[in-house]
C-alpha cells in the first residue's frame, strides 16, 4: 500500500531518469562522433521523449476521508424500511419479532433519538457510526420490543440485538452526505490478486510533458555568486 502522491513522485522520478540516461548515452555518441574521421562531420542524433503518457490499473485500498452528514428526519420511510427487515430477519433467524407502527415512532423514546441526531450532524465526521454512537438506542429497541408484545421472547438477547442492528441500519440510511474532504489515497499498483474483486479498480492515466530547465550561475554586482533558475 503506497500513498498516490508517492507513486506519482515516483513515476516522475523514474521517467526523469530515464531522459537522464538518454542525454548522458547523447553525449557520449557526440563525444565518439568528434574523435571520428568522417563521423565528425555529421550530426549527432539525439532522441528525446516531449510527452509521456501512462495508463496503469490500480486499486484503492484506503481512504482518509471525513464527510458531513445531514439527518433527514422521515418517519414514515423509516418505519417501512424497519418493518422489511424486520420481516426478512424473522424469516432468517427465526424470531418473532412484530412490526412497528408510525404511532409508535412518535412516542418520546424514539424522538429523542431523531431530535439528538439532527443536532449533531453537520460536522465532518470519518462515518456515519460517529453519528450514531452519539445516541443511545436502548430506549428505542426497548419501546419497540415492548409493543411486539412477544411475553418471554422480549428477554431474549438475540432479538434485543438483531432489532438494535435493524433501527441503527435504518436510521443510518435517513443520512445523506453534504460533502467530503479527502487528505490521502491510498493504493496498491497490483491488481491481479484473487482478492481483488473487493476492491475499487482504477485506470491511472497520467501524461508526463517535457519541461526543460537550466541552473544559470553567475556573479552580482558585490561579487557574490548567484544562481538563476531558467525555464525552457
Amino acid at each position: 500500500m503506497i500513498k498516490l502522491s508517492d507513486y506519482l513522485s515516483y513515476l516522475n522520478q523514474e521517467i526523469v531518469q530515464a531522459r537522464k540516461k538518454a542525454d548522458e548515452q547523447a553525449i557520449l555518441i557526440a563525444q565518439e562522433y568528434a574523435k571520428h574521421e568522417y563521423l565528425k562531420y555529421f550530426r549527432v542524433p539525439r532522441f528525446s521523449m516531449p510527452s509521456v503518457k501512462l495508463e496503469i490499473p490500480v486499486k484503492i485500498t484506503e481512504l482518509n476521508e471525513r464527510n458531513v452528514y445531514n439527518y433527514r428526519r422521515d418517519d414514515k420511510a423509516f418505519v417501512s424500511e424497519v418493518n422489511e427487515k424486520i420481516a426478512i430477519v424473522n424469516k432468517e433467524k427465526g424470531l418473532k419479532l412484530k412490526p412497528i407502527s408510525e404511532e409508535k415512532v412518535k412516542e418520546k423514546a424514539f424522538q429523542d433519538v431523531s431530535n439528538a441526531l439532527e443536532k449533531k450532524d453537520m460536522q465532518f465526521v470519518k462515518n456515519i457510526d460517529q453519528n450514531l454512537t452519539k445516541v443511545d438506542l436502548k430506549p428505542t429497541v426497548d419501546l419497540f420490543i415492548t409493543k411486539a408484545k412477544i411475553g418471554i421472547q422480549a428477554d431474549k438477547e438475540d432479538e434485543k440485538i438483531a432489532l438494535n442492528t435493524i433501527i441503527k441500519e435504518a436510521l443510518a440510511n435517513r443520512f445523506t452526505i453534504e460533502k467530503s474532504k479527502f487528505s490521502d489515497i491510498f493504493i496498491d499498483p497490483n491488481t491481479s490478486g484473487d482478492l481483488d474483486k473487493d476492491k475499487i479498480l482504477v485506470n491511472l492515466q497520467v501524461e508526463m510533458v517535457d519541461e526543460g530547465i537550466r541552473i544559470h550561475r553567475f556573479k552580482n554586482s558585490d561579487g557574490q555568486e548567484m544562481e538563476e533558475i531558467i525555464f525552457e
